[in-house]
C-alpha cells in the first residue's frame, strides 16, 4: 500500500510539473524526453507535428498548453522523420474499399490527387471545437463580398476549387438587385469588418454561371468564379477535391457558413460556423419538397438533400453558395459534394436542397482546368 500512494504522489507532481512548465507560443520547451530542445508553437506552424499526424494520426510531442481552440505543441529544432506506419504515410484512397482517387481519367480526381500529395490535411481531428469552426479547419471556405458605397456586405458563401477559382450558387451572382460579389474573402474565421483587406481580399475577375441556369427555377444552381490573382496556399488556405461520385456518400455531411444564427431576427455570426447533417434520400425530400413554381419537375437527380431530422442543424440565410462536405476517403481530406442552394425556412427538419457537384463536372473542369491540368 506504501508503494502505491507514493507512486501515486510522484505521479501528481509530474502531472503538475507538466502543467507547471506549460509554456506560451515562443518559449523554450522539452519537445519528448528524450529531446530537451523546442519551442512551443502553434500546431499549424509545427511542420514536425504536422507530419506525425499525416503518417500516423497522432503526434508525439509535448503539449505547451491551447490558444483559443488551437494546441500549442512543443515543436522540435531538429526535424524528426516520423516512423512508417501500418496505415502509410498518406493512403491514396477513393470511397474505401474503392479505386483511389487519381488513377481514373477524371481530370477532377487528378486535381485532386496532387493536392493529397502536395497540401496538409485539414486538422479539425486535433484541434478542440465546439460550435465556431477553428483556423486551419476549412480552408477552402470563401466569403463573397458584395460592393455597397465602398463597403462589402457578406451575402453568400463559397468554396476555393484550385488557386484561381470559387464554386459557388448561381442566384449568388443573379441576383435580383443586380448587385454581383465583387471581392472572395479566404484563409479566415473571422469575418472582420467591412473594409477591403489586402490580407485576406481578392477581387473577382469574372463570373461564370452555369449556362443552363435560369432564374426564376432553382435547377442548376451553380456558379464559378475567376479570381484577379493566384492565390498562394498556406495552412489556412487551400482548395478542396471535388467529390466526383454520383453515389450518396454514406458518411455523415458537414456545412459551413457566415450566415443567419437566429430563426426571428436577421442576425449573423461573424465566426465561421459549422455542423453536421445527413443525406436525405430523393424520395424522402420530395415529400418534403412538394412540386412548386420554382421546382417544376420536383428535386432532380442534379441536386441531393441533406438535414438534421430535429430540425437542429441547417443552412440560412447568408450561407448560399456555401459548402456540403463529407471526408469521404481515408486519406484525410474534405470532398465538395454539394453547394447550398435553398431551403424552406431556417432550423427546419425539412432538408436543404443543395447542387450536387458530381453532376456538373465535365463543365467544371472545362472551365478551371481547360488543359487538364493544374500548376501547383
Amino acid at each position: 500500500m506504501f508503494h502505491l500512494g507514493y507512486d501515486y504522489i510522484v505521479l501528481c507532481c509530474l502531472i503538475l510539473f507538466k502543467v507547471i512548465i506549460a509554456g506560451e507560443v515562443g518559449e523554450e520547451c522539452a519537445p519528448t524526453e528524450e529531446m530537451s530542445k523546442g519551442t512551443c508553437k502553434l500546431l499549424t506552424d509545427c511542420k514536425n507535428a504536422i507530419s506525425f499526424i499525416q503518417a500516423q494520426d497522432f503526434h508525439p510531442f509535448s503539449r505547451c498548453g491551447f490558444s483559443d481552440m488551437i494546441e500549442i505543441v512543443c515543436c522540435p529544432h531538429k526535424y524528426i522523420q516520423p516512423p512508417t506506419s501500418t496505415k502509410g504515410s498518406r493512403p491514396n484512397t477513393g470511397a474505401i474499399g474503392q479505386e483511389k482517387y487519381g488513377s481514373g481519367d477524371r481530370i477532377a480526381d487528378r486535381e485532386c490527387q496532387k493536392l493529397v500529395d502536395s497540401t496538409l490535411p485539414p486538422l479539425q481531428s486535433h484541434i478542440i471545437g465546439g460550435i465556431n469552426a477553428s483556423l486551419g479547419e476549412f480552408t477552402h471556405m470563401v466569403a463573397l463580398g458584395y460592393n455597397l458605397s465602398g463597403e462589402y456586405e457578406f451575402r453568400c458563401g463559397g468554396s476555393l476549387i484550385s488557386d484561381s477559382y470559387v464554386l459557388t450558387a448561381a442566384h449568388c451572382v443573379d441576383t435580383l438587385d443586380g448587385i454581383k460579389p465583387a471581392i472572395a474573402r479566404m484563409g479566415v474565421i473571422y469575418i472582420g469588418d467591412r473594409k477591403w483587406n489586402s490580407d485576406s481580399d481578392v477581387r473577382i475577375q469574372e463570373i461564370i454561371k452555369h449556362p443552363d441556369h435560369v432564374r426564376r427555377w432553382k435547377y442548376n444552381d451553380i456558379a464559378l468564379l475567376k479570381l484577379e490573382q493566384h492565390v498562394t496556399f498556406t495552412p489556412s488556405l487551400s482548395p478542396i477535391c471535388l467529390y466526383t461520385k454520383n453515389e450518396d456518400p454514406s458518411v455523415a455531411l458537414m456545412i459551413t457558413g457566415w450566415g443567419r444564427t437566429n430563426t426571428t431576427r436577421y442576425v449573423t455570426n461573424p465566426y465561421l460556423q459549422k455542423t453536421t447533417v445527413v443525406v436525405v434520400s430523393k424520395s424522402k425530400c420530395q415529400e418534403e419538397h412538394p412540386s412548386w413554381r420554382k421546382l417544376p419537375q420536383g428535386i432532380s437527380d442534379k441536386q441531393i438533400c441533406a438535414g438534421d431530422p430535429l430540425g437542429r442543424n441547417d443552412t440560412c440565410q447568408g450561407d448560399s453558395g456555401g459548402p456540403l462536405i463529407g471526408m469521404t476517403t481515408n486519406d484525410g481530406f474534405f470532398r465538395l459534394v454539394g453547394v447550398t442552394s435553398y431551403g424552406r425556412g431556417c432550423g427546419s427538419p425539412v432538408p436543404g436542397v443543395y447542387t450536387r457537384v458530381s453532376r456538373y463536372l465535365d463543365w467544371i473542369e472545362s472551365v478551371v482546368w481547360p488543359t487538364g491540368t493544374l500548376d501547383l
